[in-house]
């Protein structure tokens, strides 16, 4: 017998879905990308536990009649290309017939449709990728299609798959991106019979306002340029929308989402003399080139693509960010010199403590160095926290020598004469050592002080940060944050950590969610990442310019904490001189 032989088509059919479907958010973004090249104008996602139960995307589009459901469950079935050359002058979504067939062969999946022009609508079943019989159905015009129990049949693949939550967001990324590149579709996503999102057809900002949030509005910044062949359109953000983690950061070309490292990297270098290094600048970006310059079938999923001139494609991107910021420099909010903060210390508080509140922002610094792989970035993080979080100060505590001097040096460090030389202390990661042990002893003994707002505000949120926000909003209320939530995506804010100031809750939890959804990866309990997060965001920055009492008193703060040595992420507080090392510098003998 022969070592060689066909696969047979059930067996082919669960190798392409280990390429095409790896979650439940791929069969989504399958689904709702034959729904775009339909021509839909609505389409609805509905997903159950995840998406391990039900899987459900509704559209108004084209339809298909009863011999087409039957040939779109074929292997290789599509319309979308008919010769070899239509392979280099892609323009839709889906092209290579893989996905219905794909997913049909790790789920029970049932397809209901009625051509446009169509007098009958039909419905077909397909277990584990056995097709059963045609059935006629009462449908209005346009396609259900119905994934229940994915994986079932392939438990190695279904043991793999997340929480619930994760699964959730996975989802959201991957609808996210098409909203943003067809504003001129209506959305709706549905979780476990709650609305995640519902976007009407609107223009193009307004549908980055109903995702991101109505504060967006107008904090984004038009751009739009033709270089010969090559049109770069979309939104940039100015200052106020850089965030800590990156999350909001969005490729289309010829309204394809990508992922591509070198365009991305374009962009950051627009912005490189404007933010800091670690922070992402918010933009979505579409690229349109001839469809022979790009190939978009280098990939299974179709999320990376081969430009035939990277580099071009490159420095037109580069130069279009550029200009966007150049010309909206002077007159955008989040472009404007920042405040000078109001003094930390506040002299009227009624306890023996002192409160410290944050500022609106630091000054955003040029920073020139490259930026490291995201990977190297988290392997550090990873060392430093899980050697530092539950370290004990073994070294002698300082004491600060009252009535000694006490200077800040270039608003970032703070010089104090101690018990046996000099102190040189790092202001910022100082008081988060002090926020991170409070906020600890808070949410253990639920004894976090609030101050009430004077009006309590409404905080809208994108749908993948609000989901993170809903599942910490109890630990964010044992530090004296007072939240609840308040209808789709929203949460009224009623008071603050006593000490924070009003007016900046809005920016301080999306930079609490932002650094919690970056740690998970560590393996140390979520009330550290809570408190770690919020004391990293709340305390004082470099730059910020403090009085000597409130030095005098951060210090004294300092040197009371269990350790005062190293700050939660394992970064040094103090570098101590000591009276015999600085005999030594000197040559005294």
């Amino acid at each position: 017998m022969s070592r060689i032989h066909i696969l047979p088509d059930i067996l082919c059919n669960k190798i392409a879905a280990g390429e095409v479907v790896q979650r439940p958010a791929s069969v989504v973004k399958e689904l709702v990308e034959n729904s775009i090249d339909a021509e839909s104008t609505r389409i609805e996602v509905t997903i159950n536990n995840g998406g391990r139960d039900i899987i459900q995307v509704i559209d108004d589009g084209l339809g298909l009649d009863k011999e087409e459901i039957e040939l779109a469950v074929q292997r290789h079935a599509t319309s979308k290309i008919a010769e070899i050359e239509d392979l280099f002058r892609i323009k839709t979504m889906g092209f290579r017939g893989e996905a219905l067939p794909s997913i049909a062969s790790v789920s029970m999946m049932e397809l209901v449709s009625r051509a446009r022009d169509g007098e009958s609508a039909f419905a077909l079943e397909v277990q584990a990728g056995k097709s059963g019989d045609i059935q006629p159905i009462a449908w209005e015009s346009g396609t259900r299609i119905t994934v229940k129990n994915l994986f079932f049949n392939v438990p190695a693949r279904l043991k793999f798959l997340k929480a619930k939550r994760t699964e959730l967001n996975h989802v959201i990324d991957r609808v996210k991106p098409l909203a943003l590149i067809y504003p001129h579709i209506a959305f709706k996503l549905v979780a476990d019979n709650k609305v995640i999102f519902d976007l009407r057809a609107a223009a193009p900002e307004e549908r980055v306002a109903a995702i991101f949030g109505s504060d967006y509005r107008d904090k984004i910044i038009l751009v739009e340029e033709n270089r010969g062949n090559i049109k770069v359109s979309g939104f940039i953000g100015n200052l106020d929308l850089v965030r800590v983690a990156s999350g909001e950061q969005y490729l289309s070309i010829n309204q394809r989402p990508i992922s591509d490292r070198l365009i991305n990297n374009a962009v950051y270098q627009a912005y490189k003399s404007l933010i800091q290094r670690g922070e992402y600048p918010f933009y979505t970006l579409n690229i349109s080139v001839p469809l022979n310059e790009v190939d978009v079938n280098v990939h299974p999923t179709k999320t990376e693509v081969k430009f035939n001139d990277e580099w071009r494609v490159y420095h037109v991107v580069k130069e279009t960010v550029e200009q966007g910021l150049r010309q909206t420099l002077k007159m955008a909010p989040g472009f404007q010199n920042r405040p000078q903060a109001a003094p930390f210390f506040q002299t009227d508080t009624p306890s023996n403590q002192t409160s410290f509140v944050t500022p609106p922002g630091g000054q955003y610094q040029a920073d020139n160095q490259p930026r490291s792989p995201e990977e190297s970035e988290i392997l550090q993080k990873a060392r430093q926290f899980s050697q530092v979080l539950d370290r004990d100060a073994v070294e002698t505590k300082p004491q600060r020598q009252h009535g000694g001097f006490i200077w800040q040096v270039h608003n970032k460090y703070i010089l104090s004469q101690i018990n046996n030389g000099i102190a040189i202390i790092d202001q910022h990661v100082a008081h988060e050592r002090i926020l991170y042990e409070e906020a600890l002893r808070d949410m253990d003994e639920n004894k976090g002080t609030s101050q009430q707002l004077l009006f309590p505000a409404t905080q809208e949120f994108s749908a993948d940060d609000y989901t993170v926000l809903v599942d910490i909003i109890p630990a964010l209320n044992t530090l004296g944050f007072r939240l609840r939530e308040f209808g789709p995506n929203t949460v009224l804010v009623e008071a603050v950590p006593t000490g924070m100031r009003g007016g900046s809750e809005g920016a301080i939890l999306k930079e609490i969610i932002d650094y919690y959804r970056e740690n998970r990866v560590f393996d140390y309990s979520p009330a550290k990442r809570l408190a770690a997060s919020y004391s990293c965001k709340a305390a004082v920055k470099a730059g910020d310019p403090l009085t000597e009492e409130e030095m005098r008193v951060l210090v004294d703060r300092l040197f009371a904490t269990q350790n005062p040595f190293y700050c939660p992420h394992g970064r040094p507080i103090i570098i101590n001189l000591s009276i015999d090392e600085l005999d030594k510098r000197f040559e005294r003998h």
